[in-house]
């Protein structure tokens, strides 16, 4: 896909500070001198402004950095109550795919780098065929996978949300452990990489690990 670099930014589940991430990369991106376009492909918490239904996630960036974007553009699809049922039981006419990626093109008109944020981890959205893999893979954006803090459970989770996206020809990017304490968890970061290395060797393919300070 031409135009803009694409970066899709994922999470491991609920609550690992993805949108943190997003406020940090965003705020950099900018920084730098670059356009920025921010796309919520996906959303399951929203709002209503002036009579447009967009994930809060998008009215967030968009108030925060001041993005010229329409928030239609900005959150093309937005899950009310009852919509996975009202889809499932094919009640749900629209093109939902078709609504993502013209909403891509939207936003990403004469900007430098779009930023991707997903729903949760690799697989959702999979009930309204809009998982976040298969998004990455329609909007052919790289992923940065967001956990948290800890060494099992962070491992685990991103080899797990790796192979989905793999399965997709997604390229994972790498990812960022958030929620860590540096100073009560010194050797944290070289465990976490460690760990990660080992978990990738295993499974023939290979991701940085990124230190979020």
């Amino acid at each position: 896909m031409s135009g803009p670099q694409r970066i899709f930014l994922a999470a491991t589940g609920q609550n690992r500070g993805k949108t943190t991430v997003s406020l940090g990369l965003a705020a950099a991106v900018l920084a730098d001198g670059h356009r920025l376009g921010f796309l919520k492909p996906v959303g399951q918490r929203y709002l209503v402004i002036d009579g447009t239904r967009a994930d809060e996630d998008a009215v967030l960036m968009k108030e925060v950095f001041d993005l010229p974007d329409a928030l239609n553009d900005m959150s093309p699809v937005t899950l009310p109550r009852h919509f996975t049922t009202d889809f499932v039981m094919g009640r749900v006419t629209d093109d939902l795919a078709s609504a993502v990626a013209e909403a891509d093109q939207a936003v990403a008109r004469d900007k430098d780098v779009v930023l991707i944020e997903g729903t949760g981890h690799a697989g959702v959205g999979a009930v309204i065929g809009l998982s976040n893999a298969t998004v990455a893979a329609m909007l052919e954006a790289p992923v940065l996978i967001v956990s948290e803090g800890g060494v099992g459970r962070p491992i685990d989770e991103i080899v797990l949300n790796h192979a989905l996206f793999e399965r997709h020809g997604v390229r994972v990017a790498g990812a960022v452990v958030n929620k860590v304490n540096v100073d009560t968890n010194p050797d944290l970061p070289e465990v976490l990489r460690r760990g990660l290395a080992q978990a990738a060797s295993r499974s023939a393919s290979c991701w940085p690990i990124r230190r979020w300070s």
